[in-house]
């Protein structure tokens, strides 16, 4: 397209616009609104995690961490498991999308006042 034609067509949507103003309107508004519209309406946000529990601990304080996933919108615990090749098969079947181990010291370590690390 050469830069004459584009002038016509530009000029062509000017007086169109000044002939009629509603139509500048729609295409101010029009974009914001579709922009909120998808905005609301796309998210990212991924809730209802699948999600398998391997506790060798088992302590009070690591079942108050598990009970802190339980509570949130955003995993579900599907199940604990007993050793970690269980978990892998879980995963590798599509059955959690995702696994966490909590040491055998968590509670130990938690009650010593350190961070206690974990697999996720």
């Amino acid at each position: 397209m050469n830069i004459s034609r584009a002038w016509a067509i530009a000029r062509k949507e000017f007086i169109h616009i000044y002939r009629d103003p509603r139509s500048l309107g729609l295409v101010l508004l029009m974009p914001a609104i579709l922009m909120l519209l998808f905005g609301y309406a796309v998210t990212l946000d991924v809730k209802k995690v699948k999600m398998a529990v391997l506790n060798y601990d088992g302590a009070q304080e690591s079942q108050s961490f598990i009970d802190r996933f339980r509570g949130s919108p955003y995993f579900y615990l599907y199940r604990h498991v007993s050793n970690e090749k269980e978990m892998r098969r879980l995963i590798d079947e599509g059955a959690v999308k995702m696994g966490l181990v909590l040491p055998r010291d968590f509670s130990k370590t938690v009650k010593g006042g350190k961070t206690s690390p974990i697999q996720v």
